[in-house]
């Protein structure tokens, strides 16, 4: 494991959103029950396994992974977003590192984030291979900072990526991919998430390590670059 003095078991910045009502993200969608998970309570090593479901850049073998659970509305998201562009444009191509994207809408905080994460995996279903991105950066484009996105505004985010629109509105009228937002939530809970971004880094042979609030870029590579050196 990376020593404790170079990265703690979990980052703790003033980024963070960091509120006890944070359980509210999953209540759209269940009701809470005893055997959930307490926020900040949880175990990196619980995330999920990557699967097919997953929204994937670098190479999903790759040895250090940066599973992220985030609000597409939160302001910390968004500044973390850009930062894992800028890391992902360095290192995706070499194949050591990858970056994947998970919901964890705060609800009680966005009122339309999870409509928002719903609306980016419609996007993907139905564009093309970077829709899904392209949708969270047009929807962050239009409402950067603390500025909260209106889902009346999808029409123009649609039209602008060129998806086809009745089949978009069919999709979340539907909840097609309300299940999904939801078990998201719930492993970035049970992973150890009390706000976002919150991300479980996975490194090859090592134990994982979970890190609150948006790292800037200089303090990111280092965590990148140890990990990768772990794995030498």
């Amino acid at each position: 494991m990376i020593p404790a003095s170079k990265l703690k078991h979990d980052y703790f910045l003033p980024g963070a959103i960091v509120l006890a009502g944070l359980i509210l993200s999953i209540a759209i969608f269940v009701f809470r029950t005893d055997s959930s998970p307490a926020l900040g309570h949880g175990d990196p090593a619980l995330v999920a396994a990557i699967g097919i479901q997953d929204h994937i850049i670098g190479n999903p073998e790759a040895k250090v992974l940066l599973i992220e659970y985030a609000d597409i509305d939160s302001e910390y998201s968004k500044q973390f977003q850009a930062t894992l562009q800028q890391l992902m444009s360095e290192y995706a191509a070499g194949g050591e590192v990858a970056w994947v994207y998970r919901h964890f809408p705060l609800l009680d905080q966005h009122v339309d984030a999870g409509s928002h994460a719903e609306a980016a995996e419609c996007a993907a279903l139905l564009g093309d291979s970077d829709a899904f991105w392209r949708f969270i950066d047009a929807i962050q484009s239009a409402a950067p900072g603390e500025n909260q996105f209106p889902r009346t505004g999808y029409a123009s985010i649609v039209a602008k990526l060129g998806l086809p629109a009745p089949e978009f509105q069919t999709c979340l009228t539907n909840s097609r991919f309300t299940k999904k937002v939801y078990e998201d939530s719930k492993n970035a809970i049970a992973a150890g998430a009390d706000g976002t971004p919150y991300t479980v880094l996975m490194v090859a042979g090592q134990n994982p390590v979970g890190i609150s609030g948006a790292l800037d870029y200089t303090d990111l590579k280092r965590v990148v670059d140890e990990a990768i050196a772990k794995t030498k």
